[in-house]
């Protein structure tokens, strides 16, 4: 089934790299979701910007140019529905209705296919993560043992830095921190890699950091995801997870008694 790609979480991983013009229009974008006009001459007047920007902003998001980004926001808006919120339990199930929706945007086949070997040719797997982060990778680290592979759950920062001092090619990290900017496990993460491992970073921000990790994760995200304040911020990790799970069930079947 051909899901289409949503603009928002595109827009939402990519402000990081973004300029203040640029962060300008995706601001547009993220609260504007019905717009009169969808002409390039409108957004120019509109935002006071030039068509160069627009050009930029469209290819930091992953597109051609600002044409195909409007009229993937034209498709966008076309076939979405109007909700009206009534109490808090429809707030926090739209949220996850949300999150799904983010999960076809950023969901890329072909790293869960590396991530996958990754997992198979390492000798020793170790997950770096805290608070409900490290919570959601004891779930994947259980996961996986039900396959056999076996790995161990770091939530401790001297942990994680010992760790990372002791590594070498024969082991695979896999990290998750929800803003990117967890300072605890960028460190490890970087001396790991620095020490020949393999390091996977799983995360709601588009980090362009070859001496960090070898592959980057992205997770779908809501405002606010950090806090857990609606919904947990384990969710994104763990539906990522379930992902990158079924390419080893598809090889690998599990027997009823396992459940």
């Amino acid at each position: 089934m051909a899901i289409q790609k949503e603009l928002i979480p595109l827009i939402e991983a990519n402000l990081t790299k973004m300029t203040a013009t640029e962060r300008e229009i995706a601001t547009y974008f993220l609260e504007h979701r019905t717009i009169k006009s969808l002409t390039i001459d409108f957004f120019c007047e509109t935002l006071h910007v030039s068509k160069a920007s627009l050009t930029r902003f469209s290819k930091k998001c992953g597109f051609s140019g600002f044409r195909e980004f409007l009229y993937q926001y034209k498709e966008m808006t076309k076939n979405q529905e109007v909700m009206v919120y009534k109490d808090w339990t429809q707030n926090v199930l739209s949220d996850y209705e949300e999150m799904l929706r983010k999960n076809y945007s950023v969901l890329d086949e072909s790293k869960l296919e590396r991530i996958q070997q990754l997992i198979e040719s390492s000798s020793k797997i170790y997950f770096y993560a805290k608070g409900s982060s490290a919570l959601a990778l004891h779930e994947m680290k259980v996961r996986f043992m039900r396959l056999g592979i076996m790995g161990e759950v770091m939530d401790d920062e001297d942990m994680m830095l010992w760790t990372s001092l002791l590594v070498d090619e024969s082991c695979l990290i896999i990290a998750a921190s929800i803003s990117g900017q967890t300072q605890s496990i960028i460190r490890a993460l970087k001396r790991a890699k620095q020490n020949g491992a393999k390091t996977v970073l799983m995360t709601t921000k588009n980090i362009e950091d070859i001496e960090l990790c070898d592959e980057l994760l992205l997770l779908a995200s809501t405002q606010n995801l950090s806090y857990g304040n609606k919904i947990s911020p384990q969710f994104p990790i763990l539906l990522m997870t379930d992902c990158l799970f079924s390419y080893f069930l598809k090889e690998n079947p599990l027997r009823p008694d396992y459940y």
